[in-house]
């Protein structure tokens, strides 16, 4: 359902990102028109959709986009970068809850920001990164929250899963990639295209191989 022209505001930390978007959004006049906020942490007003690039959750505690989140009228779309499916269940985990790839075409972004307007549903997105083993969206975010070094019980309260469901999902990607042990999946997933861990929250080697032998085999008993 079609509910006029739009006003759409674009947040990015680069402005290669918020310019290309901004020139993208452009091209349709009839059914939105970009407008700036007068800051991150403004109240939005006039704002019907809010495009929100997971990159500034990479540079920051996630607090802007909190404010954006719930202290705005606007309805907040996750603009996710398809190589950190990790930065998007951060995001979900703040209270998103609509997102969209990076690598859709102009014509489903903006189907995608008329849909969020609406308040109606999104859809589900395939993940690329996941496109050559078959994995399904959850299971390529549970693979990027390994391979950023978290453990089970930090990656289900991040996805609001049990443990038990973690490790259905964990057991059912291994299958898929073909590995059985942590190490072997988050060696998968860095040479597939994933991002490593962030530098700066790199705990000790030692802690994560304890980490990774540890969680490895709770899966493997659990199954």
């Amino acid at each position: 359902m079609r509910l006029g022209v739009l006003r759409v505001a674009v947040v990015s930390p680069q402005e290669v990102v918020l310019r290309g978007l901004v020139s993208m959004l452009a091209d349709f006049p009839d059914r939105l028109v970009v407008t700036a906020l007068p800051s991150v942490r403004s109240k939005a007003p006039g704002v019907d959709v809010i495009l929100y690039d997971t990159f500034g959750l990479y540079l920051s505690d996630g607090a802007d986009l909190q404010h954006l989140l719930h202290e705005t009228d606007a309805k907040v779309l996750i603009f996710s970068r398809d190589m950190r499916p990790d930065l998007r269940v951060q995001a979900y985990a703040l209270g998103a809850q609509a997102w969209v790839s990076m690598s859709v075409h102009a014509g489903e972004l903006v189907r995608s920001i008329e849909l969020a307007a609406a308040g109606e549903p999104v859809g589900e997105h395939a993940d690329r990164m996941g496109t050559p083993a078959g994995l399904s969206t959850r299971e390529v975010e549970v693979l990027a929250l390994i391979t950023q070094g978290l453990s089970n019980k930090e990656i289900a309260e991040k996805l609001v899963v049990s443990v038990n469901t973690l490790k259905s999902h964990i057991r059912q990607a291994y299958r898929k990639i073909d590995v059985t042990t942590r190490s072997q999946a988050v060696s998968w997933a860095i040479t597939h295209g994933f991002a490593p861990p962030d530098e700066n929250s790199l705990e000790s080697s030692a802690s994560v191989a304890a980490r990774m032998v540890t969680d490895s085999v709770s899966t493997e008993q659990s199954g």
